[in-house]
């Protein structure tokens, strides 16, 4: 079975040319580990696998090389401080010195996370993929890092997202008893943020931005003049429901004998992108006749952004209100 033609541009263009950012990363990691560094995916069973997460094959190229990328750095970089990765580096050099060779296999994980491990049997490190579209593969950089470490027994680094020290002044109490300061047992749970991407990602590892966009958070600026009313937002389908929303429950202007509705309500296309993607919906009596019958309000759409869509107002002043939304709205 031959690889549809997307994946093979994809191959050809974003994992085997030689300047493309996963071979540069891998020719740097060879140099630093003074060792050969083997990567060959099985593309047609990683595709049968993950491809219906992506809707662009493209894009599923780019994916699977971005996680490659983001090994490669992630290994030159605990390689490069030897101060602190004294232990792992020896360990790892002890490991491969009988083939000459750092190998990696990619798989597919059961799950939605991505996960690292080393194989003592294939004496190699194993990436499992997630099963889900991987949109900015610099996301990986921490797990991919504390997962280096822990195949060779080595804690990674806790995040500012883990549970605080037992020592943390914030549970310190004072026995009632004694007087004295004493710890308390129970330590509050705390959120864990999802970890910020450390690297910039290279653009062309980046999807289309109709694809991009749909990942939060979202943004949604809402502008009020006379007679119309602006809202621009980074989420489309946002824009949309609300087009659609409001075009199905407009009246009609009985006073023109066209018959056009009481509010004229247009969604401008992006200039970005390859699909439909709108960035801006504007609603306006400004074209009708007898305007003063109807008026377009704040309020109303105030509400549809708040109350339906769930975003969160940020500030609001001048007749401009910004709001953003910091969790996935998903499609129908």
């Amino acid at each position: 079975m031959s690889l549809p033609l997307k994946v093979q541009i994809g191959i050809r263009d974003h994992w085997a040319a030689e300047s493309s950012p996963p071979q540069t990363s891998l020719k740097k990691l060879a140099a630093v580990l003074g060792q050969a560094v083997v990567v060959d995916p099985e593309w047609q069973l990683l595709l049968n696998e993950l491809g219906e997460f992506y809707a662009d094959k493209l894009n599923f190229v780019q994916a699977v090389a971005g996680c490659v990328e983001v090994f490669a750095n992630s290994a030159t970089e605990l390689l490069e401080d030897e101060a602190a990765h004294e232990q792992w580096i020896e360990t790892l050099l002890e490991k491969t010195k009988t083939r000459s060779q750092l190998r990696l296999f990619l798989e597919t994980s059961k799950s939605t996370d991505a996960l690292m491990s080393w194989s003592e049997q294939r004496c190699a490190f194993v990436v499992q993929l997630p099963k889900k579209q991987i949109l900015f593969s610099s996301e990986l950089y921490p797990s991919f890092r504390g997962g280096l470490l822990e195949c060779f027994g080595v804690k990674g680094t806790q995040t500012s997202g883990g549970p605080a020290a037992a020592d943390d002044w914030a549970d310190v109490e004072v026995d009632e008893t004694t007087g004295k300061p004493a710890v308390s047992e129970t330590i509050a749970p705390r959120l864990q943020q999802p970890a910020a991407a450390e690297y910039l990602p290279s653009w062309e590892s980046l999807p289309r931005p109709d694809e991009l966009l749909l990942k939060p958070p979202y943004h949604l600026i809402l502008g009020a003049g006379a007679g119309q009313i602006s809202i621009e937002c980074s989420h489309s389908p946002s824009l949309k429901l609300l087009s659609d929303y409001l075009k199905r429950w407009c009246r009609v202007n009985h006073n023109d004998s066209r018959s056009p509705p009481a509010v004229d309500i247009r969604l401008q296309q992006s200039a970005f992108g390859l699909s439909e993607m709108f960035d801006r919906l504007e609603l306006s009596t400004k074209e009708n006749r007898y305007v003063t019958q109807f008026h377009v309000t704040t309020p109303m759409i105030l509400a549809l952004i708040e109350g339906v869509l769930g975003y969160t107002l940020l500030s609001g002043e001048g007749g401009t209100w910004t709001f953003r939304r910091e969790t996935k709205l998903r499609l129908r």
